[in-house]
C-alpha cells in the first residue's frame, strides 16, 4: 500500500537524518537498505487530491500463517469526468521484493476503469510477477491471485475516490 502510494521515509541514523522513497528500502528477501543503526522514524504520504483514494488487499491461506500468497495495492487519481487521471498499482509476495509496475497504472489512465483497461492491467500485472511455488502456492496460482486482488483493489479504490464502478 505505502508503495502505491509512494510514501518517503525519515530515517535517523549514526551519519544524521535522511528522507528517502519507500522504493529504495528493499533489496531482497528478508534485506534491506538501511545501514547499522538506521531507524525508520516518519512516513510521509503525499497530499491527497479530490478524487483520489487507494485500496491495498491481500490473501493469506488462513489466519493462522500471516504471510501472504499475494498482495496488491493500487492508488488512483480520478478525473471530473469518471476518467482515471492517475494509477499506481504495487504488488507484495510474488517477487523477492515488493513491485510497482509502470505498465498496470498505464493501462489504467484515461479509461473509466471498465473491461479493456482492466484486463489489460491484470495482464501487465501478471507479467511482472516472478513468484516462487512454495506452502502458499504454485507459481500459477500466486500469479493470477495477484491479478484478482489488484483488479478488485483498483476498482475499491475508483469507488473511494467517488467514481462508479
Amino acid at each position: 500500500a505505502l508503495f502505491a502510494a509512494d510514501a518517503t521515509l525519515r530515517i535517523h541514523g549514526v551519519d544524521g537524518t535522511r528522507d528517502c522513497s519507500i522504493l529504495d528500502i528493499p533489496t531482497g528477501p528478508g534485506r534491506n537498505s538501511l545501514a547499522k543503526g538506521d531507524i525508520i522514524t516518519s512516513i510521509f504520504l503525499p497530499a491527497r487530491p479530490q478524487n483520489a483514494s487507494d485500496a491495498y488487499l491481500r490473501f493469506i491461506p488462513r489466519t493462522e500463517m500471516d504471510i501472504a500468497v499475494a498482495a496488491a495495492g493500487v492508488s488512483l487519481e480520478m478525473n471530473p469526468d469518471g476518467t482515471c487521471k492517475a494509477a499506481r498499482v504495487a504488488l507484495g509476495a510474488v517477487a523477492p521484493t515488493v513491485l510497482l509496475v509502470a505498465d498496470a497504472g498505464d493501462a489504467l489512465v484515461g479509461s473509466r476503469l471498465e473491461g479493456t483497461a482492466l484486463e489489460t492491467m491484470v495482464r501487465a500485472v501478471e507479467a511482472a510477477c516472478a513468484p516462487i511455488t512454495d506452502k502458499r502456492g504454485t507459481i500459477e496460482f500466486r500469479t493470477k491471485t495477484a491479478g484478482v486482488l489488484a483488479k478488485r483493489a483498483a476498482l475499491i479504490a475508483q469507488t473511494r475516490a467517488g467514481g462508479q464502478t
